[in-house]
């Protein structure tokens, strides 16, 4: 009886914000965005915003890891790949009406630069490597680095390089996030609602929406509902429950985009016994992922059996191990002269799905082996203050990043300044080829340098590698034109709604 009245509440509920305008689209996400400065912002539903608002010199190609003009309409190289000549497109404004050209592109790098990254950090790397910025005319620009850096398009492509309104990002607070983009920023109402509406003056042409609505919703159930009875136009699907129920119904299409993310077991290499490369293999045969995998998420993810996302780096070829093997685990663990078991603490983050089931399964097949496993489950936040600190012994969590073996690999298994490494381990030779894959140019080199890394990083085992996600959107059929970015971001520029019948 109380489900049957909770439903009845929420049924009302979206009955009651009836359906959504002909030309504007309402989007339920679980999270609010956290800051508007795509400068600063490093979480998906704050940079999820700014590709919609912001743009920068490039930017990828729709459903694509390529990259393709943008605000430069063109650019050459020399100096080996370190002097980088860009021409800016004309007649763009800003959508506080004040003109984009040389001077906004300069006050953008060189603001950050004069910060010397403090308030920056996520890409440090690609501000480190810059030298010098200039322009000898309104509508050309001239970046010097210091030595050749081969992903540095797919650096300018990142939201930390998009080019903000320079009279607007000069303003006090509180912030207002002023682009180029085909959307504007019209109000904020946090925690509940964010609009964005049609830029009329966009410069690639008429936008059709006219309003974008990112509504937050966290209860998953009301998700569910308010996309079945068309009280909103779309959400992410986050279940196997829900992809089950919404992929049945004939006015709703499902759509799927592989995610770049990867979630990991990660070892505390500085803490006994997991200083041990045997007790770190031990974990490899504990863990049937391909069943793990699909049973826990079913079709919203797949196992991973590298590192690497297969959209990032198709090189790796990844073959499919049996590795599930609780006497190989055994025999590993007395090697190490543990066979007697251990007692250890797994951290993970509370509220992302089938995060919990994981850490359930792990501990499970742990204790087979006679380890045994504290489960200490953490808001993301503060799970990020105890990785960081070395508190953990094991540690469940994801990373997703630019599409490139560098963004991907550099900040996990260096210890350069600003740098993820909640292994805290290093490898001498694999920092020396991930310095190199970061200066190569030829493609074929770079590529042999990171499959050279990826063998260490297996023969190391400095973390397991369980799962990447299928982003998978429910939305309203009348919805096309929909596009999402590498790391998943829904794309609205090209998107048509049909109006009713």
């Amino acid at each position: 009886m109380r489900f049957v009245t909770l439903l009845a509440v929420f049924l009302v509920a979206g009955n009651c914000l009836g359906a959504p305008e002909r030309n504007s689209i309402i989007y339920l996400r679980p999270t609010d965005a956290i800051n508007l400065n795509p400068w600063q912002a490093d979480d998906f539903y704050s940079n999820e915003i700014a590709d919609n608002i912001f743009e920068g010199l490039v930017r990828f190609k729709k459903n694509s890891t390529s990259v393709e003009p943008c605000l430069a309409t063109s650019w050459s190289v020399k100096e080996n790949g370190k002097c980088w000549h860009f021409v800016l497109r004309r007649g763009v404004k800003f959508h506080d009406n004040s003109p984009f050209n040389a001077q906004a592109v300069l006050y953008s790098f060189q603001s950050r630069l004069e910060k010397q990254q403090t308030a920056y950090q996520r890409l440090s790397f690609l501000f480190s490597f810059i030298t010098d910025i200039r322009s000898s005319d309104p509508y050309s620009v001239e970046i010097t680095l210091d030595r050749p850096y081969a992903p540095f398009l797919i650096a300018l492509a990142d939201s930390a390089a998009f080019i903000q309104s320079p009279p607007a990002a000069g303003k006090s607070s509180p912030y207002h996030p002023v682009g180029t983009g085909p959307f504007r920023f019209s109000s904020w109402s946090k925690g509940r609602s964010l609009i964005l509406t049609r830029n009329p003056d966009y410069w690639a042409g008429r936008v059709s929406l006219e309003k974008i609505i990112f509504k937050v919703m966290p209860d998953s159930l009301g998700r569910l509902l308010q996309i079945k009875n068309g009280s909103a136009d779309m959400a992410l699907i986050q279940s196997g429950k829900e992809y089950e129920e919404l992929s049945r119904r004939n006015e709703i299409a499902i759509l799927r985009n592989p995610s770049i993310t990867t979630h990991y077991l990660a070892f505390n290499t500085k803490k006994k016994p997991f200083d041990r490369k045997e007790i770190r293999a031990a974990f490899l045969h504990i863990i049937d992922k391909e069943k793990m995998i699909k049973q826990i998420f079913q079709n919203l993810a797949v196992p991973a059996y590298g590192p690497l996302p297969q959209p990032l780096f198709p090189d790796a070829k990844t073959t499919l191990p049996n590795a599930f093997n609780l006497e190989a685990a055994r025999a590993l663990l007395k090697t190490a002269g543990m066979e007697n078991g251990f007692t250890c603490s797994l951290y993970f983050a509370a509220g992302q799905e089938g995060i919990q089931e994981i850490a359930d399964r792990l501990a499970v097949f742990a204790k087979k082996i006679k380890i045994n496993i504290k489960k200490i489950k953490l808001p993301f936040a503060e799970l990020i203050k105890i990785s960081e600190r070395g508190e953990h012994d094991l540690l469940i969590m994801g990373w997703s990043t630019g599409p490139d073996p560098d963004f991907f690999l550099y900040p996990l298994f260096t210890f350069s300044a600003g740098n993820s490494n909640r292994f805290f381990y290093e490898n001498p030779e694999l920092t020396r080829l991930l310095d190199l894959g970061k200066t190569t140019l030829d493609v074929q080199k770079r590529n042999q340098i990171y499959l050279e890394a990826l063998v260490i990083l297996k023969k190391d085992v400095p973390w397991i590698p369980l799962f990447h996600l299928i982003d998978t959107m429910a939305c309203s059929k009348k919805i096309n034109g929909l596009g999402f970015t590498p790391l998943g971001h829904v794309l609205f520029r090209d998107v048509t709604k049909e109006s009713k019948q």
